[in-house]
């Protein structure tokens, strides 16, 4: 688990920079206006109903029965793989087809609130963003076979592939002044992605006629029934968020996009590589060894993200300014964006957890708990949004999503048997991170950009590193995670 972990992680470095690269560049270019918006708007029409069909087929139910049927019968695991094959290009086809021809109509449900010529735009982008699809879930299906086989080159380069195409696409929409341009990138770098895929994992793929599937095929549906109710909350819960955003200006749809990039990157580098590669590790293991593993990962994870919460939380404004401050990027989005930042930190060590302790019920195949988990904070983030926005403003969208990662954190970790370690642990670094905050806070009121930044996150590395220097337990986990990296 810790080779997979650590390859992963260093892989979502690069795609994370070049994810940083792609979004300054995006507001410099851009800023929060009608390109920028489309670009937002179009990704959410695309990759929902790809991930409402798919998600939780590959994740949930394809990788650990196929890593569990390459032990005990290899043939049915070719066969499982040969059938989710083919009906993923028939789903590509249709999926395609269908937001080719509605992309207006797409859009008016997505983001309603939307003017006239933001709509317009959106819908062209739309259109061209769809062709990228069946690339997109083949790509998808050859990762987690991949990661079925012990393997994380395709999902460690994922990222950073995306990320390269986003980048050209935007330097040739903005050298040939044709922003629909921008949405090119999607699709040309899963098509390279998927031709490069097949030809890495060219050994695992089986071929031959796909018969005798129906089988698999029923115990992939057992797996996932239980989880049938969460794409529609989950995929409902993106759309509020869209709705939400375009009801409150054309300008917040982008805004949220560049406070979220900040707040879950921290997810992507931590959460995302311990959760993927602990679904292929930690399927089989009995609960008390899973419950060892999990009580010894949360410990460490909460004293990197708890500070970085209270850094995101009070230094939002600077935060922005320092990434996106420049070119069209003005103070109006410099306002909106760090007003949806300020949400989203308060909760950025939750999404954090979260993603770890639903991973973990996934592997260990309950599914209808990790299913009441993720809904019970959905629902919750569904309530905030809804409720809120005409009171709060932009920073509801923040707000809503920490609210929920909360509530998704409690609920699982119970069955998990990890309650009790997350609580001590949440109980002992909340006065520290409340002392931190007002610091960090009081130091950085009267400042801006770099100097703030830096003013704000040296006041709270300091607190925190005097918690870890002077509290015993903090020391301990502290020498850990540093011989680990070492290791």
């Amino acid at each position: 688990m810790r080779d997979g972990v650590r390859h992963l992680v260093l892989s979502g470095l690069v795609g994370k920079l070049l994810g940083m690269l792609r979004e300054v560049l995006l507001a410099a270019a851009y800023g929060t206006g009608v390109p920028a918006t489309a670009t937002r708007v179009a990704q959410t029409g695309t990759l929902v109903p790809v991930d409402f069909f798919t998600a939780d087929v590959l994740s949930a139910g394809f990788l650990p029965l196929h890593k569990e049927l390459l032990r005990t019968d290899p043939d049915r695991a070719d066969r499982l793989f040969r059938a989710l094959r083919r009906g993923l290009w028939v789903l590509s086809a249709v999926l395609v087809v269908a937001l080719v021809a509605g992309a207006g109509t797409v859009v008016r449900l997505v983001a309603p609130g939307l003017g006239p010529s933001t709509g317009a735009t959106s819908a062209e982008f739309l259109r061209v963003m769809a062709l990228g699809i069946p690339s997109y879930l083949q790509f998808s299906l050859l990762s987690y076979l991949e990661m079925s086989h012990g393997g994380f080159r395709l999902a460690g380069v994922r990222a950073t592939v995306q990320n390269l195409g986003m980048v050209a696409s935007l330097g040739a929409a903005w050298a040939l002044g044709e922003p629909v341009v921008l949405a090119t990138g999607f699709a040309l770098a899963y098509l390279g992605l998927h031709a490069w895929g097949v030809g890495q994992v060219a050994d695992l793929v089986p071929h031959g006629p796909t018969t005798g599937t129906r089988e698999v095929l029923a115990q992939v549906w057992r797996r996932v029934r239980p989880l049938l109710l969460l794409p529609v909350v989950l995929q409902g819960s993106v759309v509020t968020e869209r709705v939400v955003a375009s009801l409150l200006g054309d300008q917040v749809v982008a805004a949220v996009d560049y406070a979220r990039f900040v707040a879950t990157t921290g997810v992507n580098l931590l959460a995302v590589p311990l959760g993927l590669a602990g679904l292929a590790a930690l399927a089989g293991l009995d609960h008390a060894t899973a419950r060892e593993r999990l009580a010894g990962t949360l410990p460490g994870l909460l004293l990197v993200v708890v500070p970085a919460s209270v850094v995101l939380t009070v230094g939002s404004a600077p935060v922005v300014q320092v990434l996106y401050a420049r070119g069209a990027f003005d103070a109006s989005a410099v306002a909106t964006s760090a007003a949806v930042l300020t949400g989203f930190g308060v909760g950025f060590w939750a999404q954090s957890c979260a993603y770890v302790l639903v991973k973990a019920l996934n592997a260990a195949g309950r599914n209808r708990t990790a299913a009441g988990a993720l809904l019970a904070g959905l629902v919750v983030t569904l309530t905030v949004n809804l409720s809120l926005h005409g009171v709060l403003g932009p920073v509801t969208l923040g707000l809503a999503a920490s609210a929920g990662a909360v509530v998704t954190t409690l609920v699982a970790a119970r069955p998990l048997g990890v309650a009790g370690v997350l609580g001590r642990w949440l109980l002992a670094c909340l006065p520290v991170a409340a002392a931190a905050g007002v610091l960090g806070w009081w130091v950085g009121r009267d400042l801006s950009g770099w100097v703030a930044l830096v003013a704000v996150t040296g006041a709270v590395g300091a607190v925190w590193a005097a918690a870890w220097l002077g509290v015993g337990p903090w020391r301990r986990v502290g020498t850990g995670i540093l011989r680990g990296s070492r290791a």
